[in-house]
């Protein structure tokens, strides 16, 4: 029986493939963590200017989503269907994207603050319960108590300063997002690393 030119081992074949994966992998994880970090530093830099970004796409994405919602609603009057509701969805979908794209700074507070008040009020529960809970002892009822007292911390600021709160919440946002990038990109070198010693056995 005549042999093969050029025989190809399996192993040649599992280690070009752990290569083109490691490669691959490395350079997508490294651009998200360096993506992340130039976020995080957007939004130490330029708080404001990032709100109004995303009150603009925001939007646009209502003002598109309320046309696609008077093109179905048009769609099924032809066909005899149910369409008022639909049609009105569009309409207050197109009129609120346009205030928001007018106004998305007065959207970004106003929708930081709604978020920040939700958690308020999730600790506030969530403290309550554990206080009040005969399962709960010890420790468990302590953190119920800080859970309280800082919900209400949060209220007062919010409520008395709502500026300060959104900024202190976009830093901590910002400081995740950077130590997060800077994860990211470690972790793509520490792979890389590891693939090439891997092929290399």
């Amino acid at each position: 029986m005549a042999t093969p030119q050029n025989p190809t081992h399996p192993s040649d074949v599992v280690r070009s493939l752990m290569t083109e994966l490691g490669k691959g992998a490395f350079w997508a994880v490294l651009i998200r963590g360096i993506l992340a970090v130039l976020f995080g530093i957007l939004l130490f830099s330029a708080p404001a200017a990032m709100a109004v970004a995303l009150g603009i796409w925001v939007g646009a994405w209502l003002v598109v989503d309320g046309f696609l919602e008077i093109t179905h609603a048009l769609h099924a009057r032809r066909q005899n269907l149910s369409w008022g509701w639909e049609l009105a969805a569009g309409i207050a979908y197109i009129i609120g994207g346009i205030v928001i794209m007018i106004v998305p700074l007065w959207f970004a507070v106003v929708g930081g603050t709604v978020i920040l008040l939700m958690m308020a009020s999730g600790m506030l529960i969530r403290g309550i319960l554990s206080v009040a809970s005969k399962s709960f002892k010890g420790w468990s009822k302590a953190l119920g108590v800080l859970d309280i007292i800082f919900a209400v911390i949060m209220f007062i600021v919010v409520l008395s300063n709502p500026g300060a709160a959104l900024l202190a919440l976009v830093w901590i946002i910002a400081i995740y997002t950077i130590i997060f990038g800077i994860f990211l990109v470690i972790m793509a070198f520490v792979g890389r690393s590891q693939t090439k010693k891997a092929v290399g056995n």
